[in-house]
């Protein structure tokens, strides 16, 4: 059982809390029985229990979920020790080691331009852990085939993220993107019709046209989409709203949108 904070593995889980690391390994950090146990275990580099979470039954369960037919022994890390490993407040006492999924632009882009009706999410400059991961949980929910995220977004396999999306990293097909214009060139390339989300679109959000594959772009929380961005899009939706409130929450303003588009698409 590890036992000292100074020990190797103890420091490369710490030193997964930083994005610098998470980039530079590719790896990242699942925390708590039901992230854990969501994990692909093809995924699975290595996985560690708090001496108190060894001794109950689930521990077990997650081992033999994991293991899918390899060799899986957790480490056994001290309650304090496991503390400082730990991202949370109260620690459940079961950390993963993940390889971070990857999957190609082109071929989400090619997917969603291949079905007679489809949506993206596609993410501009999105800074709040939380309003990412609930997008992904709402893209699974609503059967998006797939969230493009702008390398301006708030890194994707922060340990808050990972928690909020309650597994859904692991089942929506998501890409980064570097150049706006460059992508609205792969939309209108794919026949893929953008829609910017923007508070004097032209369409109110339940009357516009979603036929066809339809990329819908949701912006900053504070200050939206790029005017550039804007201009690009082959549609601009807005949401009416009254009283004084000038904008919603991003994300849910990113599931209303999608499931309108998936009501009026049938689906």
């Amino acid at each position: 059982m590890i036992s000292s904070f100074s020990n190797r593995q103890v420091k490369q889980v710490i030193a997964l809390g930083r994005s610098k690391e998470r980039s530079r390994s590719l790896l990242f950090v699942a925390e708590g029985s039901r992230m854990v146990a969501e994990t692909p275990p093809q995924l699975v580099e290595a996985l560690y229990f708090s001496e108190s979470f060894s001794e109950k039954k689930e521990s077990a369960l997650i081992v033999e979920k994991l293991s899918a037919g390899r060799s899986l022994e957790p480490v056994l890390v001290s309650d304090a020790v496991f503390a400082k490993m730990s991202d949370t407040v109260h620690p459940q006492g079961v950390i993963a080691v993940v390889r971070q999924p990857s999957h190609a632009l082109s071929d989400i882009l090619d997917s969603a331009a291949g079905e007679k009706n489809s949506a993206l999410l596609v993410l501009e400059n999105v800074q709040d852990p939380g309003n990412i991961g609930t997008m992904l949980r709402t893209a699974e929910a609503a059967g998006v085939k797939g969230v493009l995220l702008s390398e301006g977004c708030a890194d994707l396999f922060n340990p808050k993220i990972i928690r909020s999306t309650m597994g859904a990293i692991y089942r929506v097909p998501f890409a980064f993107y570097k150049d706006p214009a460059a992508l609205e060139e792969a939309f209108a390339k794919r026949g893929i019709v953008s829609m910017a989300a923007c508070l004097d679109g032209s369409d109110i959000y339940t009357e516009a046209d979603y036929s066809g594959a339809v990329a819908i772009l949701i912006g900053n929380e504070g200050n939206g989409l790029l005017p550039d961005t804007i201009k690009r899009a082959g549609r601009r939706v807005r949401i009416p709203m009254e009283g004084k409130t000038e904008s919603l929450n991003a994300a849910v303003s990113a599931a209303l949108l999608i499931y309108e588009a998936k009501r009026r698409q049938g689906r």
